[in-house]
């Protein structure tokens, strides 16, 4: 495969120092950089589980393997919760990083409540090939690794979680900029690899989580002036 154990740590590595110089930015309110260095940690943690999957990889049902494809599941299915908040950061709706949490709670809440569920329950009888009726594997992709997970209404959750990823920054109030940038990298890094290269749709997911430290450095300091509203507040309050 193109992309390697190494390649995931180094990733992550950087995506950890990358959070803790986002929540270090004391110019923002506690729960802008909170938010902000959140998103950026729980990608960095994905990276960490593909880098500890490549020696299993295949191995599906049992071990290292089943234990990884789990913590996978519960990974994705908090996305919302880590994302919706840090895209309303940059608002100038005082309160959109309240309802941004708010929201991202209540999809990630919904995703884990149908991870207990059984699994054979699908819209329409569907059978979605990256979060369905499946069995719970992390496997050999083309260039990188590839999910297989199951959950009920999987195309509740990949939907869901695609809003959360790539629309939700839309919601509020003058936050084009990083709505924008979310959404055309999402599409980059999810859909692309799938059209032009073949791959699953797990196989994208987990190149978007490779991706994903670039997109969410978007997050850091050092760009938020590209990002924010021109007349957004000096502080947003969670509560």
């Amino acid at each position: 495969m193109c992309f390697s154990a190494n390649m995931s740590l180094g990733m992550g590595v950087a995506g950890f120092i990358a959070s803790a110089i986002t929540l270090a930015d004391t110019k923002e309110a506690f729960w802008i950089r909170f938010a902000r260095a959140f998103a950026i940690f729980h990608f960095s943690l994905m990276e960490l589980i593909q880098y500890f999957a490549y020696p299993v990889v295949d191995q599906c049902g049992y071990g290292s393997n089943l234990l990884l494809s789990e913590l996978s599941t519960y990974h994705i299915k908090l996305q919302a919760l880590a994302i919706m908040p840090a895209l309303a950061t940059y608002s100038s709706d005082p309160t959109a990083l309240k309802k941004a949490a708010l929201g991202g709670l209540g999809l990630s809440t919904a995703f884990l409540l149908f991870g207990l569920l059984p699994s054979d329950m699908q819209i329409y009888q569907a059978n979605p090939n990256f979060i369905g009726d499946l069995v719970l594997c992390l496997q050999k992709g083309v260039y990188h690794i590839a999910y297989s997970i199951n959950s009920a209404y999987g195309s509740i959750v990949t939907h869901g979680s695609l809003f959360a990823l790539a629309f939700s920054g839309f919601l509020w109030k003058n936050n084009t900029r990083i709505a924008t940038y979310h959404f055309l990298m999402s599409i980059l890094t999810l859909f692309v690899p799938q059209w032009f290269f073949g791959v699953t749709t797990g196989e994208g997911a987990a190149i978007y989580c490779f991706y994903s430290i670039v997109i969410t450095g978007s997050f850091m300091p050092y760009f938020k002036k590209y990002f924010r509203a021109k007349n957004s507040p000096v502080e947003l309050k969670l509560c």
